[in-house]
């Protein structure tokens, strides 16, 4: 399955399914919190028969809350609901920062997963 569909599933029900690819557009419903997430790289699986649908990604995946403790406590659901329900899946850490613009903090995860890449 597409790395950001599994993201969906996993994590949508934490934001009440304000969780969004890359950006919020103008119709996208921005009350926070809401999540953010891209893909940050991906590695094909090649065997000698050519490549097979199915990679390894890195994903940034941004929280985003009015209130900085709130925002560390909902990336930590983010980070355990990962790594219960998205498997195999690496943890490769997190940072904390306010955001300017929207003058909301943000907390960015980073996490690698196999996803299978749709070919229709």
């Amino acid at each position: 399955m597409i790395a950001g569909v599994q993201l969906v599933q996993t994590l949508g029900s934490l934001v009440d399914a304000r969780i969004y690819p890359m950006i919020i557009r103008e119709h996208d419903d921005a009350t926070a919190p809401y999540i953010i997430y891209q893909t940050i790289s991906s590695v094909a699986e090649v065997t000698d028969d050519g490549i097979t649908g199915h990679e390894w990604v890195r994903v940034q995946i941004d929280v985003y809350h009015n209130d900085a403790y709130q925002c560390t406590l909902l990336a930590n659901k983010v980070i355990n609901a990962i790594n219960e329900q998205i498997k195999p899946s690496i943890y490769d850490g997190q940072e904390q920062m306010h955001d300017a613009a929207s003058d909301l903090y943000r907390q960015s995860i980073d996490y690698e997963f196999s996803q299978t890449t749709p070919t229709e």
